[in-house]
């Protein structure tokens, strides 16, 4: 039997989420929560990896046991038990046909930038941008556009040793409430540190230091040491993943 999940995790005290041996990761929580539950050892396999204090509200994986167990009472038993900075939203059982990775038709991401006053309460869940006072925000949103399309993301990646790093970004938008910009990206698949490098270039943009034909140079040459900026991962959120 296959059940998929859909997962929400604060990611600040926890070194990403793929298994690590060394590290607590968001995998080996579940995945030891879900073995003492069902009293047997559970693999679990995610719609993507999310790098160390990212954070995600609608992160999907999927696990197989033979143990006959309802959804709810599932869901109830993991919730129990598991650290209280993760919880899963849902349990459903799925079939075998489906795979939390494989089927994935595109993701969604969320950046959360403050340019207001630092608040220590919130700072593991936003960027407070230092340098807001100097940031053309209208030239931060229009320089995003060069993003949207199927491009050669190389230049903006950490991953130097992909072969595929085109990707289609399907859309890019802008949520303003007080303070906060919320930086919606919707797109078939992300690269790895590929939203936070755009983040943090936009963000340079919008201060004046490159230009949007700048941007576009910088993609052409797909060469990463030309994007230099990197937003940090506290703002980051996975925030739906959709499926065919």
């Amino acid at each position: 039997m296959r059940y998929k999940c859909i997962v929400t995790y604060d990611g600040t005290n926890y070194f990403g989420f793929q298994l690590q041996k060394k590290f607590r990761t968001i995998q080996s929580e579940i995945e030891q929560t879900i073995s003492k539950v069902l009293k047997q050892d559970i693999k679990i396999y995610a719609a993507g990896r999310t790098d160390a204090k990212v954070h995600a509200l609608g992160q999907v994986f999927h696990f197989d046991t033979d143990v006959i167990m309802s959804a709810k009472r599932m869901q109830n038993a993991i919730n129990y038990r598991i650290s209280k900075d993760i919880y899963i939203q849902s349990v459903e059982l799925v079939s075998e046909e489906f795979h939390s990775r494989f089927s994935v038709l595109k993701k969604e991401y969320h950046y959360y930038i403050d340019f207001g006053k630092h608040n220590p309460f919130l700072k593991n869940y936003r960027y407070f941008y230092p340098y807001s006072k100097k940031v053309d925000w209208e030239k931060f949103k229009s320089a995003a556009s060069i993003f949207i399309g199927t491009h050669d993301f190389k230049s903006f990646t950490k991953n130097h040793k992909l072969e595929n790093t085109i990707r289609t970004i399907y859309s890019i938008d802008f949520s303003i409430k007080d303070t906060l910009i919320i930086v919606k990206i919707v797109g078939d698949g992300f690269l790895h540190n590929m939203v936070r490098i755009l983040i943090g270039m936009l963000l340079e943009v919008g201060r004046g230091n490159y230009t949007i034909d700048d941007l576009k140079l910088i993609m052409n040459e797909k060469n990463r040491e030309l994007a230099p900026k990197i937003a940090p991962p506290n703002g980051l959120y996975l925030y739906k993943v959709y499926y065919k």
